[in-house]
C-alpha cells in the first residue's frame, strides 16, 4: 500500500493507540507490522530532517547557547519547501487495509480515526 511521508508522520501516533486495545491476534500483527513499516520510515524521515536542518542552519552566534539552532527567515522558506517536498514522497509498505468490524467495539474518537481512514474499510 502507498503512503505518504506526511500520512505516515500524521497516523503513526493513533496507530500507536489502536495497537494498545484488545484486538483480535490476526488483526494485532497487521497492524504491528504496518507500525514496524511506519516506524522504520519515521526513522529515514528524521535523518532527512536533521540532514536539512543541519544544511540550512544559521552560524552560531556569540551570546547563543550551546546546542541551540537557529535558522534565519530565508532559510526557513528553503527549509520548509525541501520538507514539504520529502513529506510528499510515497513509500510503500506492505498492508491490505482491515474491515472497521474487524476492531470489535472498540472506542476511538473521530480525532483517532481521522488519520487512520486509509488503513480501516468499511467492509
Amino acid at each position: 500500500m502507498e503512503f505518504t511521508l506526511n500520512e505516515i508522520y500524521g497516523m503513526t501516533r493513533n496507530l500507536t493507540k489502536l495497537t494498545n486495545k484488545e484486538l483480535p491476534v490476526r488483526i494485532s500483527y497487521r497492524l504491528l507490522k504496518l507500525l514496524k513499516g511506519c516506524s522504520s520510515e519515521m526513522e529515514t524521515l528524521e535523518k532527512a530532517r536533521i540532514k536539512l536542518v543541519e544544511k540550512y542552519k544559521d552560524e552560531p552566534k556569540e551570546g547563543d547557547k550551546e546546542g541551540d539552532i537557529k535558522v534565519s527567515d530565508e532559510n526557513k522558506e528553503k527549509f520548509q519547501e525541501e520538507f514539504t517536498t520529502l513529506l510528499n514522497e510515497e513509500v510503500e509498505i506492505d498492508f491490505v487495509p482491515i474491515s472497521i468490524e474487524d476492531l470489535g467495539d472498540i472506542s476511538l474518537s473521530a480525532n483517532d480515526l481521522l488519520p487512520l481512514q486509509k488503513i480501516i474499510s468499511e467492509k
